[in-house]
Parts: structure tokens; C-alpha cells; sequence
């Protein structure tokens, strides 16, 4: 009997030794994993507002030399216009309670738009690649490419910018480290992640860098960022930028025949491994159905109306579709040299632009991300290409500086990108 109820004893142990391990199991789930604490300048019964009798006693401080004019009028600013709460990319409610001050942007198009919209100093971490897709360089070696952009940025901070995950990985601990007032992610998924764990705001910042819209493009990017960063008019003012590059293009295009607008083959992967590539598909017959920059530069996409987005096709199709003009991104100054390949591959012979030499080089459209700026100009490189004599004043060297000074601070970058990519050099000086 002794035993029995020593083995009941035992067995009662075990369950409430494992219901204790759930409920820490289910309690770790909920609770950060690092702590992070909002500190409310001028709150003083931890409610994190500032109440009108609590500015008072700041502006009191104030008069008594205990803070400084600045630290007043952060304290006047909170009291009129926090709690703020924005609606993120992913129709999440998302609440401030002081201004952002300390800045981690998960992926390179959203620290983009944070320099663009004027709040670059207050990024203190982002994504690896940013350090090369920012200001275009060899990846990881910076040795060749926009390297006086890349010096520049971000007042000279950019080489020691603090790396907080990679392709693959995410560096939780050092995130909390750098007590962020926000992350700014790009994938719904991460932002659940990092608030479970390192417990601060985390907003969805997500839009296509070359599709011109609200919904599910650049413009709804920019007014999140914007609206995160208290910036709403300066975002306004880059959305009327990009609209007026827009603008000067489709004042042209705009008025060519439908029936005449050439068709255009677009390979935005390159074409350095040929017709095949049977790990990622990143060669000549990968191709995207909708590019609103060459549209809008005024070409016809031979693959418009083809199942799927990004798609690959059999070279077969390519000759079918008999493109007049063809584009091939260009990632590198050894990428150039696939222009050659195209032009005399027996495969392709028959198709119009091969035979009219119509075959260029364009901007590579990506970089851990779908950037806007390069996009942005690739549709004015395009439309000169595709509408020579209509948009012979167009100087692409001065456009290209102007539109990535417009997003990365940064004055004579383009002209650093075309001497690193060959290419654009080349062509600019035989117009």
C-alpha cells in the first residue's frame, strides 16, 4: 500500500513538474525575450502621456534651469501630438508615444526611404545588405563601386553600421542592445517575431519599388515610413518627385500610337548563365509580365497576359514573340558582356531586335529588394533607348544623380554607379 501511494507520489510529482514547464513554455511565448521599456520624457506617473499639468511642471523646470529649451520643447511636442497610432502595411494599428529617435530597418528599401524622407541620422542598424545596395558595391568587399556614397552616408557611419541580420539570420540580442524606439520591417511575419522578442514597436513597411500606386506599390511604402517617422509632407514631397519623372516621360509616350510602341523583351536577372539555369532561373529567359517602368517608357512587354509574374520561359517563346527592343540587367562591369552573347547566339538570330542591334544593357532592379531609385531611372534610360529623337534633351547623367540624391542624400552617386558598371559610361558618351 506504501508503495502504491509512494508511486502516486511520484507520477503526481512528474505532471505538476511538466505543467509547470508549459506554462513557463506558454509564458515565454508572450513575454520578450529582452526587456525594453518606453521612457516618456516629461511623463511622470508612467502612464506614457504627457498630461497638461505635467508639461506645466516641465515648462517650470524649465524656468528654474533644470532642462534645456530643447528638452522642453521635445516635452510640449509629445503633449500635443502623442499617443500616435498609425496603420501599418499590413493594416496593423501601431501606437508612439514619443517621437523615434533610434531607428533599425530590416530591409535595405525601407532605410532607403528613411534617408530619403530626411531621418538618416536616426538609423542606428540595419540589414547586411544594405551596405552594398544603398550605395552600389561588390558585396561584402567594397572595394570597387559608389564608394564615396557608400563613405558618405549616413555622415560617415555606414562602414561601422551594425549588421543585425543577414539573408538568413536574425541577431535578436543585438537588436535589443541598440534599445530601438522602432523596427521597420518589410514582412508581416517579422514583425510579429520581433515584438515577441525584443518587444519594441514594429511596423510593416511593404510596397513594390517600381509599381506607382497606393495599394501594394512604392507610394503606400512611402506614406507608412513617413507616417512612422512624423514626416507625412516630406513623404508627400518625394511621392511628387517620382510623379514628375512620371510625368515628363508619359508627356511623351503618352502620345505614341498603341499600334506602334515597339515590343520589348525584358531579362531583369541578366543573362550571364545563358538559357538555363536550373537552381534560381536567373538568366536570359527569366522575365517579369509587368515592369511598370518600361510600360510607361513606352515599350510593350511581350510578356503581358502570361500566367505567373516572375516567370521563366522557353527560349522558343522568346523567338515567337519577336521583341523589337531587348533589355538585360546589368549587376556588374563583367555583366556587360552578355550584350556580345545575345548578339551572336545562333539561337537568336531571327528575332527583330538581334537583327537591328536593338539589344542594351539596363539597370539591375534589384538588391535584396526591388530599389526605387534604379527602377525610377531605368524607366527614363529606357524611353530615351526606345523614343531617341523625342527625348533628346534629356540629360540621363543629371536625372540619374538627382533621382538617387533624392533618395540617398547623396550628391554625384549615379555618375560613380556608371563609371562602376562600364556600360552606362559608354553609351552616355555616345550620345
Amino acid at each position: 500500500m506504501i508503495k502504491k501511494r509512494m508511486k502516486n507520489d511520484e507520477i503526481a510529482r512528474v505532471i505538476s513538474f511538466t505543467l509547470l514547464m508549459v506554462a513557463a513554455l506558454l509564458l515565454a511565448s508572450i513575454t520578450p525575450t529582452y526587456a525594453y521599456d518606453v521612457v516618456v520624457p516629461g511623463d511622470q506617473d508612467d502612464d506614457l502621456i504627457v498630461s497638461d499639468e505635467e508639461l506645466e511642471v516641465a515648462e517650470e523646470s524649465y524656468d528654474e534651469g533644470d532642462i534645456t529649451e530643447v528638452e522642453l520643447e521635445k516635452i510640449q511636442n509629445i503633449h500635443d501630438n502623442y499617443p500616435r497610432t498609425i496603420v501599418d502595411s499590413a493594416d496593423r494599428e501601431v501606437t508612439f508615444y514619443k517621437p523615434v529617435e533610434r531607428i533599425i530597418t530590416r530591409a535595405p528599401d525601407n532605410c532607403r526611404l528613411v534617408i530619403a524622407l530626411g531621418d538618416g541620422d536616426k538609423i542606428v542598424a540595419s540589414e547586411q545588405a544594405v551596405k552594398s545596395c544603398l550605395c552600389p558595391t561588390t558585396f561584402g568587399a567594397f572595394d570597387e563601386g559608389c564608394l564615396e556614397c557608400y563613405q558618405t552616408i549616413l555622415d560617415g557611419r555606414m562602414p561601422d553600421l551594425p549588421e543585425i541580420s543577414t539573408r538568413y539570420d536574425i541577431y535578436y540580442e543585438l537588436i535589443a542592445s541598440l534599445n530601438p524606439d522602432v523596427i521597420i520591417t518589410s514582412n508581416t511575419a517579422d514583425a510579429q517575431e520581433f515584438e515577441d522578442k525584443v518587444g519594441c514597436p514594429c511596423v510593416v513597411a511593404e510596397g513594390d519599388g517600381w509599381i506607382y500606386n497606393y495599394d501594394d506599390g512604392l507610394y503606400g511604402r512611402i506614406e507608412v515610413v513617413g507616417a512612422v517617422l512624423d514626416r507625412e509632407e516630406e513623404a508627400k514631397e518625394l511621392i511628387s518627385f517620382v510623379e514628375s519623372k512620371i510625368n515628363m516621360i508619359k508627356s511623351v509616350t503618352d502620345n505614341q500610337d498603341e499600334s506602334e510602341k515597339p515590343k520589348v523583351y525584358f531579362a531583369p536577372r541578366g543573362a550571364k548563365l545563358g538559357f538555363y539555369d536550373p537552381k534560381e532561373g536567373r538568366d536570359f529567359t527569366r522575365t517579369f509580365t509587368e515592369y511598370d517602368p518600361m510600360v510607361i517608357a513606352g515599350g510593350k512587354n511581350v510578356a503581358e497576359g502570361a500566367e505567373g509574374y516572375e516567370i521563366n520561359v522557353a527560349v522558343e517563346q522568346i523567338i515567337a514573340w519577336d521583341p523589337d527592343y531587348i533589355f538585360v540587367s546589368c549587376s556588374n562591369a563583367d555583366d556587360r558582356e552578355v550584350i556580345d552573347w545575345i548578339m551572336e547566339s545562333p539561337d537568336l538570330q531571327t528575332i527583330a531586335a538581334v537583327q537591328t542591334g536593338n539589344v542594351y544593357n539596363c539597370f539591375y532592379p534589384h538588391c535584396r529588394g526591388r530599389p526605387p531609385d534604379r527602377s525610377l531611372f531605368n524607366m527614363i534610360y529606357m524611353a530615351k533607348v526606345l523614343y531617341p529623337e523625342e527625348l533628346g534633351d534629356v540629360d540621363l547623367e543629371v536625372e540619374g544623380n538627382e533621382i538617387f540624391e533624392a533618395f540617398l542624400g547623396v550628391d554625384g552617386v549615379f555618375t560613380e554607379y556608371v563609371d562602376y558598371l562600364v556600360w552606362p559610361r559608354e553609351y552616355l558618351n555616345s550620345q
